[in-house]
């Protein structure tokens, strides 16, 4: 089969990708002109869809809904703010934390996962 393809001249290659190109945008046209694009069906974004995803993942290795922290009890969707031993701020919703003792924190855009041990301060917003 090898010998099929190295009998090609690079002409003839690029001929293939071009038509490809060209019956794949057809195909794409007119998938879009009957079903319209996806953003129009949902009401979510592709990014928040996924974000969604990615939270029910960490629910789902964090399941640990309580922490405690030096005598004071956090539960799972309290907004706090994080001082850790580098003396890096982290706010956000605490999602939870598993048996090693990492929990998981929803700051912004981003799932942060962050060993107790190294946390300094954990303040309640």
């Amino acid at each position: 089969m090898l010998e099929r393809f190295a009998a090609l001249s690079w002409q003839q290659v690029l001929l293939a990708a071009c038509l490809a190109l060209i019956v794949f945008s057809v195909i794409r046209f007119i998938q879009l002109f009957f079903f319209g694009s996806a953003e129009d069906s949902e009401k979510q974004t592709w990014g928040e869809a996924e974000m969604q995803a990615a939270l029910k993942r960490c629910r789902e290795m964090f399941p640990i809904e309580t922490v405690s922290f030096h005598g004071t009890e956090f539960q799972s969707g309290t907004r706090i703010r994080i001082t850790t031993t580098q003396e890096k701020i982290i706010e956000g919703e605490l999602i939870g934390m598993n048996q090693i003792h990492i929990i998981c924190i929803r700051s912004g855009n981003q799932i942060i996962a962050h060993q107790l041990e190294k946390i300094q301060e954990i303040i309640q917003l």
